[in-house]
């Protein structure tokens, strides 16, 4: 194993121990609420939706990466569902690359590649961004945050899945041979990813 594989190794066992033992045990309701749409408050709707639109915005930056022996689709299908928990173990289960070609559909490669899904995504990733500051109850999402299993592992997860944006921008300058410092734009939840993908479809 090289060092990013025991890393992320480490990593996921970490998170999935956090969760399962160290995250808060309560369970208030509110993905019942959120399932529902039983009046879930517009803070908690807007990282839920977030967590949504991550693995879109990953499917975006690894789309046409997928050279490896191990097939990196199930895990991006996985995310939908499992978010970080479904991705980290592709990095280090997964070795140098070794299949000629990519094995997503080309035309699936172009979709994700253009900057309209990228404009979309940020549009999308905005208006949450705005129906959950402005309509939200910051203090009592914190208060869930602190109770509830839930919604504490859900905003764990969101976090984890902003540091692996910046990871995998950094490993895809890496593999394009530039090594310069834009990776840490990934720091910015969600827009950081996409502003780097539109910065690379203009030859940035």
């Amino acid at each position: 194993m090289n060092v990013r594989q025991v890393l992320f190794l480490t990593g996921w066992i970490a998170f999935i121990l956090y969760a399962f033992f160290l995250a808060p045990g309560g369970d208030l309701g509110y993905l019942d609420q959120l399932l529902t749409m039983d009046e879930p408050d517009p803070f908690l709707m807007m990282v839920f939706s977030f967590l949504g639109i991550y693995p879109l915005v990953f499917v975006a930056l690894l789309t046409g990466e997928d050279r490896s022996r191990l097939p990196l689709w199930p895990f991006l299908l996985g995310m939908f569902m499992l978010g970080a928990f479904a991705l980290m173990p592709y990095f280090f289960l997964s070795k140098a690359r070794e299949v000629k070609g990519g094995r997503m559909p080309d035309w699936l490669v172009r979709v994700f590649h253009t900057r309209f899904v990228s404009f979309v995504l940020m549009a999308g990733t905005a208006v949450l961004l705005w129906y959950g500051v402005v309509y939200g109850d910051g203090p009592a999402y914190w208060r869930a945050f602190q109770t509830s299993n839930f919604v504490h592992v859900m905003t764990i997860d969101f976090i984890v899945l902003t540091v692996l944006s910046i990871f995998v921008i950094y490993w895809k300058e890496r593999r394009i041979g530039r090594a310069n410092q834009r990776h840490w734009i990934g720091a910015i939840p969600i827009f950081g990813a996409l502003f780097y993908l539109l910065r690379l479809k203009r030859g940035e």
